[in-house]
């Protein structure tokens, strides 16, 4: 019965939980109008599936309207048919939150605790030793963890381009 409700509604049984949560959280009258199309949609899917039982079919009628009502919209936090006004808002936010991240950058309190032990950094590399070897002594003696591709990058930051 439950493959039977996941193929006529669309949804799987978590999603129509979800469904049934957002449609609770509406305004009254909106539920009335998600109610009343409930209505004429258990008699469309009752010409188009007669073999279905009253109450199955009232159910997934149900669902079929709150999903009409707005669920699969943004307001609904479900994006199935998201117009392209939608997508593009969606589109500004995944932009930004990029931008935040890059202009974060690395954490400076990382820099600053690898900058402490830079005197040890910088024997290490005259002894011509790599940064993952040096980024392993950094570990297993002082405690820091770091990428041997940040302290390179570091090193061509502090030391210039030598």
């Amino acid at each position: 019965m439950t493959e039977q409700l996941n193929l006529i509604t669309g949804l799987t049984g978590h999603e129509r939980k979800k469904l049934f949560a957002w449609v609770a959280s509406l305004p009254e009258d909106k539920i009335i109008e998600i109610f009343q199309d409930g209505v004429k949609r258990s008699f469309q899917l009752k010409g188009e599936r007669p073999d279905l039982p009253g109450r199955i079919s009232k159910y997934c009628a149900f669902v079929m309207a709150a999903r009409k009502g707005g669920w699969d919209t943004i307001k609904g936090k479900g994006y199935r048919v998201a117009e392209k006004e939608q997508y593009d808002d969606f589109s500004h936010l995944r932009k930004a939150n990029a931008a935040i991240l890059i202009s974060r950058g690395r954490k400076p309190l990382l820099r600053r605790k690898i900058l402490a032990y830079w005197g040890e950094v910088k024997e290490l590399k005259a002894e011509d030793m790599g940064f993952r070897t040096i980024s392993d002594y950094l570990y297993r003696k002082r405690k820091l963890k770091v990428s041997a591709t940040y302290l390179s990058k570091l090193w061509k930051e502090v030391e210039g381009n030598g």
